[in-house]
């Protein structure tokens, strides 16, 4: 606000005691602030894109044979970038309905190739696990999901 109150009057004074070059100026300093806004448009458009070419799912228990490592995880990576890092929620559903039973974020630092797959069992929270529910139910009880939270591509 403050370098709007200095600035307006500026620009002010300078138009009237030199018009041609004032509006020059002004017509220079707008272009290359869309030429930064788009440039930035463009490479933020094309970070979501990619981003959203990263998939998971989970199977629930299937493929997990470890007790302490219950739901197996696979991400895909649809870019033609390398994958570092997929941060994710886990969520798990009883069957049939359509609130949370449990849900925790999780982060895989394993480098997945572009238009490659990862798949490994993951361990739940103990504090905030099934074991907490009533009955104590187990993993294979629950349809599992995978919500992708955010993604980080080599050279980023």
């Amino acid at each position: 606000m403050i370098f709007m109150i200095v600035a307006v009057p500026m620009v002010l004074v300078c138009f009237f005691l030199f018009p041609r070059p004032t509006l020059a100026a002004l017509a220079l300093i707008l272009l290359v602030g869309a030429f930064v806004g788009l440039y930035m448009f463009f490479q933020q458009s094309d970070r979501n894109g990619a981003a959203n070419l990263v998939h998971g799912t989970s199977s629930g228990t299937q493929g997990c044979t470890d007790p302490a490592k219950p739901v197996f995880v696979e991400l895909s990576n649809g870019s033609d970038r390398q994958l570092n890092v997929v941060r994710f929620r886990l969520i798990a559903k009883r069957p049939g309905f359509s609130s949370e039973a449990y849900s925790d974020y999780f982060t895989s630092d394993k480098i997945i190739a572009p238009h490659k797959t990862f798949g490994s069992c993951w361990a739940l929270n103990q504090y905030r696990g099934l074991s907490t529910l009533p009955g104590k139910p187990s993993p294979a009880d629950f349809e599992w999901f995978v919500d992708i939270s955010s993604v980080d591509f080599a050279g980023q």
